[in-house]
């Protein structure tokens, strides 16, 4: 982004791993603004605290969208769960530009006390620029700890107790891949396209609220900068 309003409209798709549970969609309006020392990102504000050609350090404060409706589920073991909401995060974010891509890692803490967790993630973004368009290639792994997986895809003695499956609390980690597509015919347009594939490994995979071993999560957006 560069300094100026950016406006429009950004959407998803996530198709999720919990069992027999109806594909989940949003909108939202989509702002930027980015003036190198403080940025708004959709869904992502922060503060640069060191930002110049190879190195951006950022305090960051961004929208987990992950949740879990009893009622989006035709499965009747998962129906006598309780619900498990989105939240803000909190924490911070550290990208190296090299010549042969960026690598970032992030560490953040849930700042609403929904699952009281932490997330971590390492990752690489590509380019490969041509006038009119720009494909990033990505991937990545995030680190769940023990609270923020066990909130999203555990289940609780009690809850056991009620839907017949069994116990489950452990951290996890899921390994992704993600290429973005930003198609600009004009300057100030910008229509985004991003499919992200995750991967449940170890325990995740074997959560009792999940009926397959990967996820599909598909972003798009139209903006226009002032």
């Amino acid at each position: 982004m560069a300094t100026g309003i950016t406006l429009g409209l950004q959407g998803e798709a996530n198709f999720t791993p919990y069992r027999q549970y109806d594909t989940q969609y949003s909108a939202l309006p989509y702002i930027g603004y980015d003036n190198s020392y403080v940025y708004i990102d959709g869904t992502e504000a922060g503060v640069y605290l060191i930002n110049n050609d190879t190195n951006q350090l950022k305090a960051r404060w961004w929208y987990l969208d992950n949740e879990f409706d009893p009622g989006k589920s035709s499965d009747k073991a998962l129906r006598q769960l309780r619900s498990r909401h989105s939240t803000m995060m909190g924490g911070l974010s550290y990208q190296k530009i090299t010549p042969v891509g960026a690598f970032n890692s992030e560490i953040s803490a849930d700042t609403l006390n929904e699952s009281r967790g932490l997330l971590a993630t390492v990752s690489w973004l590509g380019q490969v620029s041509s006038d009119q368009v720009d494909i990033y290639p990505q991937v990545g792994v995030d680190w769940l700890n023990k609270q923020q997986a066990s909130y999203y895809y555990g289940v609780t003695g009690q809850e056991s107790t009620r839907s017949g499956l069994a116990v489950w609390s452990h951290q996890g980690v899921t390994p992704w891949l993600a290429i973005a597509f930003d198609w600009h015919p004009i300057k100030p347009l910008h229509i985004v396209l991003q499919p992200k594939l995750t991967f449940l490994t170890g325990a995740l995979r074997d959560s009792p609220m999940t009926d397959q071993s990967y996820y599909w999560v598909l972003s798009s957006g139209v903006t226009w900068t002032f």
